[in-house]
C-alpha cells in the first residue's frame, strides 16, 4: 500500500481507500484482524490521527468493527435489514426459518437468568439451544429460558423449527405483552467459531429479548447470537 503525498486527495481518504481495497477484493476476509493504528501509520508513513479516521470512516461504512483491549476486525459489506422484519421479534407475520435443535432441557436452574426475569434464585426453566438458518446458512445461536411455572407438564417440544412466540402462545396459553430488547456486540469464541462456521475473533451481533405476559410477569429470555458479516439491522421510526 502506497499514499501519494503530493496528490489533490486528502490523506486520510487514501487511506481509507487502499484499506476498503484489501477488504473488498478479500485480501482481508471477514473475521481478519488489522494491524493496530501505529503499525499502519508506519507502514503507510502517514499520522496515527490519518488512520484513525480513515479507520472510523470504514467502521461508519459497516467494513470494519473495533473492540475495545482486542483491536480493529473485518465484518465485510453488509446489506440492510430491518429489525421488525427479523424472525426474532415476529408476532404475526409468517417467515421462513428453521433451526437444529441442539439441547432441550427441562427443570433447569440458572440463578443468573432468574434475576434477570425478577425470580426466585431457584426458579426452574425448559432450556433450548438451537443453530439458526436463513436461506440455508448458519446466522445465529439461540438461547432460550422459559419458567417452568408457565408450562403444561405433560408438553414437550417436538418441532425444532419452532418459533418461541407461538410456544408461549399456544403451548403455554400466554397473552404477549411486551419485549424489551438489548442490543450488543462480542466476538466468536471456541463454541461459536464451531457451530456458525466463523473465524475466531469474528464479530458478532448480540441481542437479548425478555418478553412480557399481559400481567407484566416476564415469561421468556432469549439470547441470539448472530453473524454480522451479511446483516445490518436497522430500526426506522415513524414520526408522523
Amino acid at each position: 500500500m502506497k499514499i501519494d503525498k503530493s496528490a489533490a486527495i486528502p490523506l486520510y481518504s487514501q487511506v481509507e481507500s487502499k484499506l476498503e481495497e484489501h477488504i473488498v477484493s478479500g485480501i482481508w476476509d471477514v473475521g481478519h484482524q488489522l494491524p493496530t493504528e501505529t503499525e499502519l501509520a508506519s507502514l503507510l508513513d502517514v499520522s496515527n490521527i490519518t488512520i484513525k479516521r480513515a479507520i472510523m470512516n470504514l467502521v461508519d461504512k459497516g467494513l470494519l468493527v473495533r473492540q475495545r483491549g482486542r483491536g480493529t476486525f473485518v465484518t465485510g459489506e453488509q446489506k440492510e435489514k430491518n429489525i421488525h422484519k427479523s424472525e426474532f421479534i415476529r408476532v404475526d407475520e409468517q417467515v421462513s426459518n428453521s433451526h437444529d435443535l441442539l439441547c432441550n432441557e427441562y427443570h433447569k436452574k440458572n440463578p443468573s437468568i432468574a434475576k434477570r426475569l425478577e425470580k426466585t434464585v431457584d426458579t426452574e426453566f425448559v432450556y433450548l439451544e438451537r443453530v439458526g438458518y436463513e436461506d440455508g446458512e448458519k446466522v445465529s445461536l439461540e438461547y432460550t429460558y422459559i419458567p417452568q411455572n408457565i408450562w403444561p407438564a405433560e408438553e414437550r417440544i417436538e418441532d425444532e423449527n419452532v418459533f418461541i412466540y407461538d410456544v408461549l402462545k399456544t403451548i403455554c396459553g400466554i397473552t404477549l405483552k411486551r419485549s424489551k430488547n438489548y442490543f450488543s456486540g462480542a466476538v466468536a469464541n471456541e463454541k461459536e467459531v464451531e457451530l456458525l462456521g466463523v473465524r475466531q475473533n469474528t464479530p458478532l451481533f448480540v441481542w437479548e429479548r425478555i418478553t412480557f405476559s399481559d400481567t407484566d410477569d416476564a415469561v421468556e429470555y432469549s439470547k441470539f447470537v448472530m453473524k454480522q458479516d451479511k446483516d445490518k439491522y436497522y430500526l426506522e421510526l415513524n414520526l408522523t
